[in-house]
Order: C-alpha cells, then sequence, then structure tokens
C-alpha cells in the first residue's frame, strides 16, 4: 500500500505542532491589575514562574483570565514584608485587596499551562 506523500507529511507535523503548543510556558490569557476605576497594568500570556510587576503604586484588584493559578505579592520583587503573607488566586478568578493589608505589587504564575488557552 502506497501512502501519499502530503499525507505522511501531515502525520509527522500535526504531533509536532501540537506537542509544542502543549508545552509552551507561557499561560494563554492577560491578568489585570486595576486601582479604583484605573487599569494600572494589564499582562497578557504572562510566562510561568517569571515575577511580574503591577508598578510602584500598587493595585486594590485582579482579575486572573488565564489557565494556571497566581501568587500576589505586595513587594515589586515577588516577595512580601515580614510578617505579611501572599495571596494565591485561582485561574479564571478575581480578588479584592483588603486596604490595611497592602496592596499588590507583583505577581507570579504558578503551576502547569493548560493544553489549550482558557480565553
Amino acid at each position: 500500500m502506497q501512502v501519499r506523500r502530503p499525507l505522511a507529511v501531515l502525520c509527522v507535523i500535526a504531533p509536532l505542532a501540537i506537542g509544542t503548543a502543549a508545552c509552551s510556558d507561557s499561560s494563554g490569557g492577560t491578568v489585570t491589575g486595576t486601582r479604583g476605576l484605573t487599569v494600572v497594568r494589564q499582562i497578557s500570556n504572562p510566562v510561568q514562574n517569571n515575577c511580574e510587576h503591577f508598578g510602584p503604586i500598587g493595585v486594590t484588584r485582579v482579575q486572573n483570565n488565564t489557565g494556571v493559578d497566581i501568587i500576589l505579592h505586595k513587594n515589586p520583587d515577588c516577595t512580601d514584608p515580614p510578617g505579611q503573607t501572599s495571596f494565591y488566586l485561582p485561574a479564571t478568578e478575581s480578588a479584592n485587596v483588603v486596604i490595611r493589608q497592602g496592596l499588590w505589587k507583583s505577581f507570579a504564575p504558578t503551576g502547569f499551562p493548560p493544553p489549550v488557552p482558557v480565553n
């Protein structure tokens, strides 16, 4: 039985393309940080385990529209001041800060991205 060349090429290339997409280090979607009604920063497709910054003023609300969970931090370098803890925000969720706890200034995506973007 003879296999046509275009079919053979497709059978080789398709699994490679799917594998590359599934092993991406970015989490498809956006993370939006706001302070009041103002969008401070919107980060598209944040990279796994990288520290992303909201800016020096910080944010009071974060919307996680990605396929992975994120950890919110009080310092711009993805650390927290002594005695304060980070905040775990699941995928596709949002959170508002309690002012006495301080503003969020950075976050880091955690976990593994899904094989396809959620959006």
